[in-house]
């Protein structure tokens, strides 16, 4: 087709013209098309000439040099409307059309990961390379990629405590959420408004990144990489879990977006066993923190998982779990020690095993009753073991 990445110039042109008007709904962070924008990808299909493989190619081309259109639009990101259209398109044509057209997807997707596109230009690359989850090697060395890019931009809001170790912690800044209709608009706004109040950048995408992250992350890895690759994943996740645990050791109020995605995203990821390695002691020692009950309500359920999947997959961590709480009940007060320090710390370890049983299935500690019920003193230990345990 003659004309034709100026073609979809235009298209990308009149997409970012027909989005939808916001609303109050959750936010997305790739957008959903509006009804107007569905016209375009409809109007893309109808085009004879513009073939699933032409319209990948072109698509690609557009983002390599994008023609020279609309510089007057402040907020305009050419690439990054073009990529939403595609997203869309993707989801409308038949999967055939995709299967038979994927090394032309491929080589989309491995061309964007090198053009150090915005944030929100990646995240969209992470949801075409979810939406069309293949097992070819150069598919699974994409996805790498484009995890580590996005786990770079979740860790954006986060700042090493000296310039000697690695160790991270979440900057005192505030954490932007905007709808992803809009997103680097809104973000411009933002940044104007927050760099008028605060002496702080803020670093507008870890929140979108995480959130993305916690959508996609388990299942596209589950999918792309076979079973007997999967120790392959270790590493990235690693990666990964160093970004995710500074946010889940903050529990102040900015940081609650952070905590809240990071914790869906630690959920999904605990419900796949292989995994295990890349979080299991993170997870184990963020539990046993003294702040660990000061969360949002509706984190709980997250947490419930996670320590389900903690304790049930192996024969050790929940035999620790008892071996401290044993430690802490059998040890004598000493002259030197602190008594309200001490009972504090056998409370504590006696929440965690009560929140342990409530997390788990009805009965499935019921082996260890006797032990568990030497060790409660307390009511709320009693009483969450009464509730899991049937009378047998």
């Amino acid at each position: 087709m003659n004309h034709g990445a100026h073609f979809m110039a235009a298209i990308a042109y009149v997409w970012n013209e027909r989005k939808q008007v916001k609303t109050t709904a959750a936010y997305k962070v790739i957008p959903t098309a509006s009804e107007e924008q569905l016209l375009l990808v409809e109007l893309v299909r109808s085009v004879s000439a513009m073939r699933t493989e032409t319209v990948m190619q072109t698509v690609k081309e557009v983002l390599k040099q994008p023609p020279a259109i609309a510089k007057e639009k402040k907020h305009l990101s050419l690439e990054v409307c073009m990529l939403q259209f595609f997203y869309a398109y993707v989801q409308r044509i038949p999967v055939s059309s995709l299967v038979d057209s994927w090394p032309s997807l491929l080589a989309l997707l491995k061309d964007s990961i090198q053009l150090g596109l915005p944030a929100p230009g990646q995240f969209l690359i992470l949801g075409l390379d979810h939406t069309h989850t293949h097992t070819h090697t150069s598919f699974r060395d994409v996805t790498h990629k484009v995890v580590e890019a996005i786990g770079t931009i979740a860790g954006s809001s986060l700042e090493q405590t000296t310039w000697l170790r690695r160790n991270l912690e979440v900057k005192a800044s505030p954490q932007i959420m905007v709808d992803g209709t809009s997103l680097e608009q809104d973000v411009e706004d933002l940044m104007l408004t927050v760099m008028e109040a605060s002496s702080f950048t803020p670093s507008v995408y870890s929140v979108h990144a995480l959130t993305l992250l916690a959508e996609v992350l388990a299942h596209l890895l589950d999918m792309v990489f076979y079973s007997d690759e999967k120790e392959r994943v270790i590493p990235l996740l690693v990666n990964i879990m160093h970004y995710v645990v500074p946010y889940l050791r903050n529990h102040s109020a900015h940081n609650a977006p952070s905590y809240r995605a990071c914790i869906q995203l630690l959920s999904s990821l605990s419900g796949y066993q292989y995994t295990r390695r890349a979080w299991k002691k993170e997870a184990f020692d963020l539990f046993m923190d003294h702040t660990f009950f000061q969360m949002d309500s509706s984190c709980v359920s997250h947490w419930r998982a996670i320590i389900d999947h903690l304790m049930t997959h192996d024969k050790t961590t929940f035999r620790d779990l008892m071996t401290r709480v044993a430690v802490a009940q059998s040890s004598s007060l000493n002259l030197f020690s602190n008594r309200d320090a001490e009972l504090e710390q056998r409370a504590m370890l006696l929440k965690r095993l009560a929140f342990t049983i409530y997390s788990s299935e009805v009965d499935q500690y019921q082996k260890y009753l006797p032990d568990i019920q030497g060790k409660q003193p307390f009511v709320h230990c009693y009483n969450t073991v009464y509730i899991h345990c049937s009378k047998k």
